[in-house]
């Protein structure tokens, strides 16, 4: 039997946030607008066709003068002062073409650098020497917007009307005319704004719930609907952090303190470093006392469920157990385990120690006093005690392993779920605990590690195409690893194992299907989501959309709407996120992370430092009122200004400012990872167009050999 506890707050990566109303907006009662503070900010959402022109078509211009393509390429080599003086030659040139360009480049290099004033004079001469360009007029009002100067932001929008009817730009102008309200106090226009946007943009939904849910919650006649409105927008992107965090602080206001622990929980899994919610979780944690694990997003078995699968002899994959994100095994206190076949327990020196029946629980426990590692039967009897690793065999194969009740010191450490597992477990003993490594048939954990990012993939073809990239990666980690105690770990970034339980029959299928071919000399990585343009210059859509890379294009093509033919495209039309999105970030919650490395004060700017040939971020220099800090890598990024659930590495800033300092970042972007390898929505909509798993590997690897394992030739 299965038994869920759920641990609220984000979808798929967090929970459902269970509890409040189900009732979704377009239940509830419509009031005009300009009633908004008296009564209800629901609004009626609109039946989004995905092949409507008006979402689509696009009048979008990257092309570049010759002499700034030059420029634009030295941007992309991580040289940011080369990059932005050699704009500044061409700011007076003589053609008023080449100068607006060349000023519009500098505006929005000018903000990255926290220069505001100099971005607003910079993009203000770009509109004056060219008068009709939407995006030019478009990139004014939110620089204005940027430099808290709403009036003028909200000018500037209104004025790109006269300029252009283009989707795209009058969704934008009417974000920065809702943005601008409400950052100015009046909140009921604000909500306007947001109510034409949340009826007529499938593509930002979630961002827009959330801003409706944000000013439901401070009017105090709307304050009932704010639940309803953040469950909307966690239920469209499941990584809208602030959505979340704002769930935390209204259930602590209702005194629901079951709620405001998982919330917390959720949010200080994510940020274990953060002092404020270290506070909420030892108030919780004390309220709740040895029962608080209940609460989290765990998975329970009672028992094995799948009990016997087919296992195939292949190269063994070390896997480490209970991971936390940065790939680190955590020491584990204690452990149950229950195998449903008959399973023995080897002593590396000693042999073979015990035999457990089938179905018959036995408990792994760390003794503090002795140093050593305890099995216990389930009246709490030692049998067997070490301080050397032993494993625990299964005498037949094909039976399963269950591993059940994880405890760790830090609850938060990694996702203690129960998992049903094939092959061997070696449990190691260290200082303070034991690890856990699954020695397994790298067939055998194929169809797990597909089942835990395959939920919304169904065409047979993607998910062998997709079973073709695990193995590759698998067996390249096996041999680059072959030293280390463990290959991979259960949280890996390409390789996330949550059991053999969640496995099923077309997962074996398309493993078993794509074991005729495997990748070599190619890196082998996937990622969910893909927009038109990949890092590795895929372009997931017959529609080209002719970009080239300047800062300016890297804002203009994340205005963009998805093309109709998007490879990747879901069939409801709200549920874009995976391919655009868009998050509003607290700047003092990114100040108190950059300090957990060093202090820099106040933020005062956020500037990319190092990009790919077609703009994905790979480092940024954060600038404050006491020094700098620079994160290396997309990871650290990432985790500084999102707590590490932004999407992806493909995105712009819009800083908020309050005066010299940044208040809060908008960030937006488009698709997931970091856009190598193979993309899992793309493959499935390519194999819907009737492409086999051979020809979705080829489109995603071009350059890739590939073996064919039966007769060994590569092609």
């Amino acid at each position: 039997m299965r038994r869920y506890i759920f641990f609220a707050g984000f979808l798929v990566l967090f929970g459902v946030g269970a509890g409040f109303s189900q009732t979704t907006a377009a239940d509830s009662n419509v009031l005009p607008a300009q009633t908004v503070s008296k009564a209800s900010l629901a609004a009626k959402h609109a039946d989004s066709k995905l092949n409507e022109t008006v979402l689509h078509k696009s009048v979008l211009n990257y092309s570049l003068p010759a002499e700034l393509a030059e420029v634009a390429q030295k941007c992309a080599a991580g040289e940011p002062d080369e990059c932005y003086f050699s704009y500044k030659t061409f700011e007076n040139a003589a053609d008023s073409k080449l100068a607006a360009a060349a000023n519009l480049e500098l505006s929005v290099l000018s903000l990255q650098r926290g220069l505001v004033k100099q971005a607003l004079s910079y993009i203000n001469r770009a509109c004056e020497l060219n008068p009709d360009d939407p995006f030019m007029e478009l990139t004014r009002g939110w620089t204005y917007l940027a430099a808290g100067k709403y009036k003028k932001a909200r000018k500037s929008f209104d004025d790109l009307m006269y300029l252009t009817a283009d989707f795209e730009y009058v969704s934008s102008s009417k974000t920065g005319n809702a943005l601008s309200w409400y950052l100015s106090g009046n909140k009921e226009k604000s909500a306007a704004e947001w109510q034409y946007l949340y009826t007529a943009n499938p593509y930002n939904i979630s961002f827009v719930s959330y801003m409706l849910g944000k000013i439901a919650a401070e009017m105090k006649a709307s304050r009932h609907l704010a639940p309803v409105f953040l469950q909307q927008a966690l239920t469209h992107d499941s990584k809208n952090y602030a959505a979340a965090k704002l769930f935390a602080q209204l259930a602590e206001k209702d005194k629901n303190k079951l709620r405001s622990w998982q919330y917390y929980a959720t949010l200080y899994s994510l940020d274990p470093d953060n002092k404020q919610l270290a506070k909420k979780i030892a108030k919780y944690s004390k309220e709740f006392g040895n029962k608080s694990i209940d609460y989290l997003f765990y998975l329970r078995l009672d028992q094995p469920i799948v009990h016997e699968l087919p296992s195939t002899p292949s190269p063994k994959i070390k896997m480490a157990l209970y991971a936390n994100r940065e790939q680190i095994p955590q020491e584990l206190q204690a452990i149950s385990f229950q195998p449903s076949g008959t399973a023995t327990v080897t002593d590396e020196k000693l042999g073979e120690v015990l035999r457990v029946p089938s179905y018959i629980d036995k408990q792994i426990v760390f003794n503090p006093l002795t140093g050593g590692v305890d099995l216990q039967n389930a009246k709490g009897h030692i049998e067997f005690s070490a301080k050397r690793p032993f494993t625990i065999s299964l005498v037949h194969p094909e039976r399963t392993l269950l591993i059940k009740n994880a405890q760790a010191e830090n609850i938060f450490s990694a996702d203690l779920s129960d998992k049903e597992l094939q092959g061997e477990l070696i449990v190691v003993p260290t200082s303070g605990g034991f690890m856990l490594v699954n020695n397994v048939n790298a067939e055998d954990l194929i169809p797990a590690l597909l089942a835990s990012r395959v939920q919304s993939i169904t065409h047979p073809a993607a998910l062998e195409a997709f079973a073709v990239v695990l193995r590759s990666a698998l067996l390249q980690a096996a041999e680059e690893q072959k030293d280390r105690p463990y290959f991979i770990t259960d949280n890996d970034t390409d390789f996330k194992f949550k059991g053999i339980n969640l496995i099923f029959k077309t997962l074996l299928d398309a493993s078993k299907e794509s074991a005729k071919i495997r990748l070599t000399q190619a890196q082998a990585g996937s990622y969910d989501n893909c927009g038109v343009l990949t890092a590795d210059q895929i372009q997931n859509t017959a529609d080209k959309p002719g970009y080239i890379f300047s800062p300016a294009n890297v804002s203009k093509y994340l205005l963009s709407n998805p093309p109709a033919d998007l490879y990747s495209r879901p069939q409801d039309p709200t549920q874009w996120s995976g391919i655009k999105w868009m998050y509003v970030y607290d700047g003092k919650e990114i100040q108190n992370r950059i300090a957990y490395k060093q202090n820099i004060g106040k933020l005062r700017a956020i500037m990319p430092t190092s990009l790919t040939p077609n703009g994905r971020i790979l480092s940024i220099r954060f600038e404050g009122s006491k020094g700098s800090y620079e994160a290396k890598t997309p990871q650290e990024a990432a985790f500084i200004l999102s707590a590490g659930t932004m999407r992806s590495n493909l995105f712009d800033i819009v800083p908020l400012y309050k005066g010299k300092n940044i208040k809060s970042v908008l960030v937006r972007g488009y698709d997931t990872g970091f856009g190598y390898g193979l993309c899992l929505q793309g493959a499935d909509g390519l194999a819907k167009k009737g492409m086999d798993y051979k020809g979705i590997i080829k489109y995603y690897f071009p350059n890739a050999r590939i073996l064919n394992t039966t007769t060994g030739t590569i092609n």
